[in-house]
């Protein structure tokens, strides 16, 4: 019996290596390297941030949350409404900003690619990156909101469901579905880590408003 289940569990590492490697191929079938960075480092210039297609996928695995990937490749939607640089996509219109056209990603990969592609994307990881400093724990909306809409003011780049907010960043809606927490921990506390040129302001949080912020985040499916 115990040698029945690690065949069985060789055979599962064996089809996920597959499944990989697989995954890998239809990333370079697909170009997406057109578009998006699949290593690292990220640019460390203005100049080559205002070239910028799509975000950077080199370390996809430690960023997102594998279902979610399955599902967005599939069939993508916009979640970035001012485009990934969004000094691009931004046109003067009397004394307001407009946003011009922005594409979404067109790829729309089948159900089994989109599984094989995922599964590659999830092997990107930063080895660097902290696990585990995330602590699930009941989600104070309305402190969380105090904290991000009030003091932060978050909404001036990023779109809280129903709450409206700026353009100029990923949108809000949908995002404890799309990221992974420890990955939203670690970006908040230090953006800059992962984006050497990113306009988000670095700020001083302590570990319990990060808590507060991660959770409300993570509650957004």
């Amino acid at each position: 019996m115990k040698r029945l289940l690690a065949i069985s569990g060789l055979l599962v590492f064996f089809a996920g290596g597959a499944l990989a490697a697989d995954g890998k191929a239809l990333v370079g079938k697909f170009k997406c390297a057109d578009c998006h960075k699949m290593q690292g480092p990220a640019v460390k210039t203005i100049a080559d941030v205002m070239k910028r297609k799509a975000p950077d996928l080199f370390y996809a695995g430690s960023k997102f949350n594998r279902d979610w990937l399955v599902k967005y490749i599939q069939n993508p939607t916009k979640l970035r409404p001012g485009g990934v640089v969004y000094l691009n996509h931004i046109k003067l219109d009397g004394d307001q900003d407009t946003v011009g056209k922005v594409l979404k990603c067109a790829s729309k990969l089948s159900a089994g690619d989109a599984e094989a592609v995922a599964d590659y994307l999830m092997t990107l990881k930063d080895p660097d990156m902290k696990t585990g400093v995330f602590k699930p724990g009941k989600v104070k909306k309305a402190r969380a909101k105090m904290v991000m809409l009030k003091k932060e003011a978050c909404n001036a780049c990023h779109m809280f469901p129903k709450k409206g907010g700026g353009v100029s960043c990923p949108t809000f809606e949908g995002i404890g579905s799309r990221l992974n927490p420890d990955w939203m921990y670690s970006f908040i506390k230090n953006p800059r880590k992962w984006d050497p040129k990113i306009w988000m302001a670095v700020r001083d949080f302590d570990d319990a408003t990060l808590q507060l912020m991660v959770n409300y985040l993570s509650s957004l499916k």
